[in-house]
C-alpha cells in the first residue's frame, strides 16, 4: 500500500493531474468515506481500489461539493447501461461496473487490451478504447450509443500506460 503523498506524486508525474487537485479531491472522497481514513498520526493507506476511485473522481472535473456523488455515479456505470440484476438467474452473466474493469487494469495493465479510458465530464459515462473499438459503460437503463443531454460532451482520457506506470510506481511490479 501507498501513503497519500506517494499517490499525490505518481498521478501528477504521469496522469498530469495538479498535485492541489489530487489532495482536495482525496480529501472530498475522505469525507464522503470512500476512502478509508489513516488513524491518528498515521497517513491514509491507497490501495489499488483507492487508485482507481481516485482517478475517477479527478477525471469526472466535478465541483469539488459534488466530487463523491459523480465518483460513485461513475463507478456503478455498467456496460452499454444493461442492467443484468433483473435476469433469472439461470442466464444472468456477472455485472462488471466502470471500477471493476478499472482495477483490473491497475492490477494487470497488461491483461487486458484497453489502450485509454475516456471519462466523460457531462454525464456518467466511462469508456474504454481497446484496439477492436470501444466499450461504453453508462448508468442502468440508459443507452451508450446515444446522446445523454443537450450539452457538449466534454471527457478527459488517460492513457493506460500512464496508469501503469503509476501503478507500478505505487505498488511495485506485479
Amino acid at each position: 500500500m501507498a501513503n497519500l503523498a506517494a499517490t499525490t506524486a505518481a498521478i501528477e508525474k504521469y496522469c498530469g493531474f495538479s498535485a492541489g487537485r489530487i489532495r482536495t479531491v482525496a480529501e472530498r472522497l475522505l469525507e464522503a468515506k470512500l476512502l478509508e481514513p489513516g488513524a491518528p498520526g498515521v497517513a491514509v493507506a491507497i490501495k489499488q481500489a483507492d487508485l482507481a476511485l481516485l482517478l475517477l473522481a479527478l477525471a469526472s472535473g466535478a465541483p469539488l461539493r459534488a466530487v463523491a456523488d459523480a465518483t460513485a455515479n461513475l463507478a456503478s456505470c455498467i456496460p452499454d447501461g444493461a442492467d443484468v440484476s433483473v435476469m433469472p438467474e439461470a442466464i444472468k452473466p456477472v455485472q462488471r461496473t466502470a471500477f471493476d474493469v478499472l482495477h483490473d487494469i491497475i492490477w494487470s495493465p497488461d491483461a487486458l487490451s484497453v489502450t485509454a479510458i475516456e471519462i466523460c465530464e457531462t454525464w456518467p459515462e466511462v469508456t474504454f478504447r481497446t484496439p477492436d473499438g470501444v466499450a461504453r459503460f453508462v448508468s442502468a437503463g440508459t443507452l451508450a450509443s446515444h446522446w445523454q443531454g443537450g450539452k457538449q460532451r466534454r471527457a478527459t482520457t488517460i492513457p493506460t500506460s500512464a496508469i501503469s506506470l503509476a501503478a507500478r510506481n505505487l505498488f511495485g511490479e506485479r
